[in-house]
Formats: C-alpha cells, sequence, structure tokens
C-alpha cells in the first residue's frame, strides 16, 4: 500500500496553491471554542440546555484533529522550493510533545491534546509519501483496527481518561499516547489521515464543498443512530468489555463515535466554505482566533488553571466561558492585523527553521 522506495516527489495529488483559505482559519476556530466550551465547565448532560451547550464534547477534539490532518498536507504542498521541511516538522513535533506534557502538569483536571499532536507530526513524515488509495484504505483499516486495540488494553468496566505528564517514566507516557490516554494515538490517527486526505482535494471546487456538506451529515447521523440504537439493544452491558465496540460514546475511541464525529467535522468544514463568501464579513474575527489557535488553546489552559480547575455551575460557567470566548476572538483581531503571526505560532515558525529548511545551513 505504500512506496517501497521513497522518493523525494511523492505521488500524490497536491491541492493549488492560491493562498490562505480563510474558511479553514475559520472552522479552526470553531473548533477551539468548542473545546473551550468543554474544558472550562463541567461535561453534564441533565436538561435540555446541558445536552445544547456539551454538544461539542468528542466533536470540537476531533474537527481540530481533522484540520491538523489537512494543514499537514498543505504544509507539504506549499513553498516547494523548501525541499527539507522535516527539520521544520520535527522542531513542531517536539514543541506539541514536550511542551503538552509540561502543561498537563498544569492542569490535570483537563486533558491536553497536544503530545498527541506531536506523535501525528511525526507520522506525517511517512504518511505524505502514501497514494490517496493508500491513504484511504490505511484510514479505514485504523478506523477498525484502532479501536480494537485499545480496548483490548482496557480494564474490564474503566476507561483510563488521564493524559501523561512531563517526568512520567517512559513506558507511562508512551503507553498512555499510544494506548490508554485521553488521545490514544492508535484512535485519533484516524481523524488526521481523514484529514490529510481531504487536503489533497481542490477545497475552493463547490462540488467537493457540497460533497463535504452532504456526504459529513450522512455519516454524522448514521453513526449517531447506530450508536444510540446498539446501546439501547445492549442494555447495561453496553459499557463493558468487547461490546463497547459498538457503541458511539463520545471520547469513546470506539469506531461509531469516530464516523459521526468526521462526519460533523467535515460537514463544518464544508458548510464554512460553502457560505464563506456570504459570512465573512461577521465572522472573520473567527479566521483569526483559528490563526492564533495554538496560542489562545495553551492560554485557555492557563486560564482554567488560574480558575482552580473546571467551573461546576453552569450558571457561573456559561458567562465566563462566553466573555473568555469574546476576548479571545477580539484579542486574536487584534493581534493578526497588527502583527500577524501569533506570538506561539512564531516559536513554530523560528527564522532559523526557514534556512535549515531551504538546505541553506
Amino acid at each position: 500500500m505504500t512506496d517501497t522506495h521513497p522518493s523525494p516527489h511523492p505521488p500524490v495529488t497536491r491541492p493549488p496553491r492560491a493562498g490562505r483559505l480563510e474558511a479553514i482559519d475559520a472552522a479552526r476556530g470553531v473548533a477551539l471554542i468548542g473545546m473551550m466550551m468543554i474544558n472550562l465547565g463541567t461535561v453534564r448532560s441533565d436538561g435540555w440546555f446541558n445536552k445544547l451547550w456539551t454538544l461539542p464534547f468528542g466533536r470540537a477534539s476531533i474537527l481540530f484533529v481533522l484540520l491538523a490532518g489537512l494543514g499537514m498536507t498543505l504544509f507539504f504542498g506549499s513553498r516547494r522550493e523548501h525541499t527539507r521541511r522535516w527539520p521544520v516538522l520535527i522542531w513542531r513535533a517536539l514543541i506539541f510533545l514536550v511542551g503538552g506534557l509540561a502543561l498537563q502538569i498544569l492542569t490535570p483536571a483537563v486533558s491536553v491534546i497536544l503530545p498527541t499532536y506531536g506523535l501525528l507530526f511525526l507520522g506525517a513524515l511517512w504518511w505524505r509519501r502514501f497514494s490517496d488509495r493508500a491513504l484511504a484504505a490505511v484510514t479505514v483499516l485504523m478506523l477498525i483496527v484502532g479501536p480494537v486495540v485499545v480496548q483490548g488494553h482496557q480494564i474490564p468496566g474503566e476507561h483510563k481518561t488521564r493524559m501523561p505528564t512531563l517526568g512520567e517514566s517512559p513506558s507511562t507516557v508512551i503507553h498512555s499516547l499510544f494506548l490508554s490516554g485521553a488521545y490514544p494515538l492508535l484512535v485519533w490517527v484516524v481523524p488526521f489521515l481523514a484529514g490529510m486526505w481531504l487536503g489533497r482535494h481542490d477545497l475552493r471546487d463547490r462540488h467537493v464543498q457540497k460533497r463535504l456538506m452532504l456526504t459529513g451529515a450522512t455519516a454524522a447521523a448514521l453513526g449517531f443512530v447506530a450508536s444510540q440504537v446498539s446501546t439501547l439493544l445492549l442494555g447495561s452491558e453496553a459499557d463493558y468489555g468487547w461490546h463497547r465496540l459498538l457503541t458511539g460514546a463520545a471520547h469513546g475511541q470506539m469506531p461509531l463515535w469516530l464516523v459521526s464525529s468526521i462526519g460533523s467535522a467535515a460537514f463544518v468544514i464544508g458548510a464554512t466554505l460553502w457560505f464563506w463568501p456570504t459570512i465573512r464579513r461577521w465572522v472573520l474575527p473567527l479566521a483569526y482566533a483559528g490563526q492564533l489557535a495554538f496560542t489562545l488553546y495553551v492560554t485557555h489552559f492557563f486560564v482554567i488553571a488560574a480558575m482552580g480547575g473546571r467551573i461546576e455551575s453552569r450558571v457561573v460557567g456559561v458567562p465566563v466561558t462566553v466573555a473568555l470566548v469574546l476576548a479571545f476572538t477580539a484579542a486574536a483581531t487584534l493581534w493578526v492585523r497588527r502583527w500577524g503571526v501569533g506570538p506561539l505560532e512564531r516559536v513554530l515558525r523560528a527564522s532559523w527553521l526557514t534556512k535549515i529548511s531551504r538546505g541553506t545551513s
């Protein structure tokens, strides 16, 4: 399924390079806000408001990772005169991996996705060489194999969700990142690979955008309905042992949840691209927030730490979250218009990496 002799020119379909897609940045802003809504407060399902408020649970993070995969394909397809992209990618992967493990110490109540990002970025050095068909095949394969392997490493009736921290033993960190943490690589590689595959298509094509909306909505609905039916049929056995493979609980790491969440992510991306010419003037701050996603993501964990953890009361949590979202989007708008690249994004784009990526030093 892969090339046995890697070539500097892998057989992939490159997307056209015609400037930054603001709609993709806006979709990333949507994902960021969704994750903030979940991370700042306790996840509850009682009552219609709590159900509505926690709608991003298990969906926003998948959208975030899918967009990371999409962005990775665009990253490899841009500035083709830079023949040595691997130093840049390794630098960013190390920042996400080490920085994420350190950030987890600060906020033990909320899981940090950045270490898994680091591993996914390293894997992209290999996956980028896959053909379109091979990439799609591996995505489908891992949709099945990943949850099975992860489930095989779970203790019956107990679902580990704690992410590792810097300073823990290498075996603990590796096991958590690959199998037992909140974002096990063997499962979260699926939306990342799906994003890489999607990034190889012309996202400016109206037909592609329409297919994203229709296919995404269908997958989201079918995955959700199937998970509800299976849970109803399994009853009390639904959350134990191998029966979990037929369930679709958010962050349950199981196939039906992946299908539904990836479908909803595809719909959001397709809809944002489709309606962007109409809504751009009203929601452009979302795109600015998306451009500063790394900075804002890390900052919101410092806010959580300053508050002493998640907010239990919706009466307090909702206004705080809304105020923080408004403050973040306003700050992002001012920053992008004044300085362009965000502060932590500048770390990722260190000037010395540019020389190395061009092979000049």
